[in-house]
Order: structure tokens, then sequence, then C-alpha cells
């Protein structure tokens, strides 16, 4: 099953590389595109970390890939070419603690941007199995994404909910993501330091497919007048 589910990621890592944006058009970005280009990393970097609102339990486990893209920059994004698919591809370890709580930690290299995050979850009420029981949870969370022609800095919190029902598990979240993006490159017209902050609301839906230990999920989410997509699989016990 593992090794199953171990193929599967690395398939989905590599599908959703392929005609991906590269960043490096942050090299000569203006200061018009600097919120726009802030929009969509926020809306990266808070897509995608949940894909159920069950909390793993006092010493459960989940190790998986998460993968989000958006279909196309924001306008006014000159930083990525116009129409492209742009992403991030990350592994997520969490670990299940007492009091319903669940802490994560989160990173990866994709396309130039190195991203690194963690974060915890809170039940909002005891855990159950039963088929159309109804789970809840907080989530807060903390990211960095380095590249070399910038600097990102990212919070989100969110509410998520999602329902028991037979091998399947659908799930939706809202939240807000708070983006701080500092420009690191001296080609373009904005100078080195240049620094923008955004806060934007988020809404998510999706669907889990269990596997035994397995899972599949995917979903879409709803930010900043942009529709991103998010994929996950992995192992949890």
């Amino acid at each position: 099953m593992f090794k199953t589910t171990l193929s599967i990621a690395l398939a989905f890592l590599f599908c959703a590389s392929a005609g991906a944006a590269e960043y490096d058009g942050a090299a000569m970005i203006d200061a018009s595109a600097l919120k726009p280009f802030a929009r969509d990393l926020g809306g990266l970097l808070g897509s995608g970390s949940n894909q159920t609102a069950r909390s793993l339990g006092f010493s459960g486990f989940d190790l998986g890939v998460r993968a989000s893209a958006q279909l196309k920059p924001s306008h006014n994004n000159t930083a990525l070419r116009k129409n492209s698919v742009f992403g991030i591809g990350l592994v997520q370890a969490e670990i299940g603690m007492p009091y319903r709580i669940d802490g994560f930690v989160r990173g990866g290299d994709y396309e130039g941007m190195s991203v690194a995050g963690a974060g915890l979850r809170y039940g909002l009420w005891n855990i159950s199995d039963d088929n159309y029981k109804i789970n809840a949870m907080l989530v807060v969370m903390a990211n960095v994404a380095v590249h070399r022609y910038f600097y990102a800095r990212h919070f989100n919190a969110s509410v998520v909910c999602s329902l028991n029902m037979p091998g399947v598990s659908p799930f939706l979240g809202a939240g807000y993501d708070s983006t701080r993006l500092e420009a690191q490159s001296a080609a373009g017209s904005v100078p080195v330091g240049k620094t923008v902050y955004v806060l934007e609301p988020r809404l998510t839906a999706g669907l889990r497919v269990k596997m035994n230990l397995g899972y599949i999920s995917g979903g879409a989410t709803y930010t900043h007048d942009r529709l991103l997509f998010s994929a996950s699989t992995g192992v949890r016990f």
C-alpha cells in the first residue's frame, strides 16, 4: 500500500511540474505587480494543506505530498508568464498530540522557490468516525518562501469541516491569507527591500478518498478572484 501511494505521489508531482511557469520573471517586476504577485503566492501557500477535519489523535501520523496550482496569474502580475499555470509542490508531515491538537511541518523546492512552513490544528469537538458525522477544526499556519528575486512570509487561519461517508470524505474550509512580499532583485524598477502586504479571504471545497492507510484528495480554492486546484496523497495512521 505504501509503495502504491508513493508512486501516485511522485507521478502527481511530475505532472504538476510540466508546463509550470517559472518564478524568475520576478527579477524584472515593477511596483504595480508586487501586490498581485503577493496575492497569487499567498493563495498557493494557503491552499492544499488540509484535506480532512478529523484530528489524528494522540500519536497518529500522516506523511504525504501536497501540490497546488493556479491556472493563470492575476491581472497585472507580470512576474509570471501570462496565461501560464504556476504552482508549488511540498512534502508535509503531521503528528497527533493530546487534546485533539495536531502539529505539522512542510517544505519543498519548486521552480527555484524554496518553501518551509509549520502549523497547528485543533479539533472543535470529540472525534467521530461514524458515517454522516461531521468533524471540524481550527487551523493556523505560517510559511516562508525564498527565491533569489523575492522573499515572502505567509500566515493563515482557517476553519475546516469534513463529513464522514463510506470510503470518501467531502470537506469545506474558509479562512484568510496574510502575505508579506519583499523584492530582492536589483534588475527591475523596484528597489531591493520594497515590501507589500496583502490580506485575502479563501474558500475551499474538496473530496478525500480513503484507501486503508492511504488517501488521495483533490480540491478547489477560490481567492482574490482566482480559482486554484490542489491535490494530495499520502499515508495516515
